[in-house]
């Protein structure tokens, strides 16, 4: 489905383990034909992430993205307290922006938010990132 959107794609490996390990996986299906799919990762608290919102193209325009995010939110609604509440994040693909506004996403950068960053590490190319910060001081 990913070569499909023109994304890069996935090794096996790493898409079993990525679907398997979704607090939810949203399945849209024309007979047995998978024609969509919307991940929803959290942390269990207040933060969760919408990935791979994806729709073969012939079934674009269908409304199946929008039912697909639709149930995404209702189902991380459903878990919270009232008063509870979560902050959703969602990276749109380029040119994509707009669908995600009926369903209540702003735009960024807005009065509240800058523009946001993705980053994709790839295992050849190191980050220089530390997990351990030792010797933390004031400035």
């Amino acid at each position: 489905m990913r070569v499909s959107a023109g994304w890069r794609p996935v090794p096996d490996k790493q898409a079993v383990a990525g679907l398997e390990n979704n607090t939810l996986l949203v399945v849209a299906k024309n007979g047995e034909q998978t024609v969509g799919i919307a991940r929803l990762i959290t942390d269990g608290g207040h933060s969760a992430f919408i990935e791979d919102v994806l729709v073969l193209p012939e079934y674009q325009r269908c409304g199946i993205g929008k039912t697909m995010i639709t149930k995404t939110l209702e189902h991380l609604r459903s878990q919270l307290q009232p008063d509870e509440w979560c902050s959703v994040v969602l990276i749109s693909a380029r040119g994509k922006e707009y669908f995600y506004k009926s369903p209540g996403f702003p735009e960024y950068p807005n009065e509240n938010a800058g523009t946001g960053r993705h980053l994709g590490l790839d295992a050849t190319r190191p980050n220089g990132n530390s997990l351990v910060l030792n010797g933390v001081k004031k400035s």
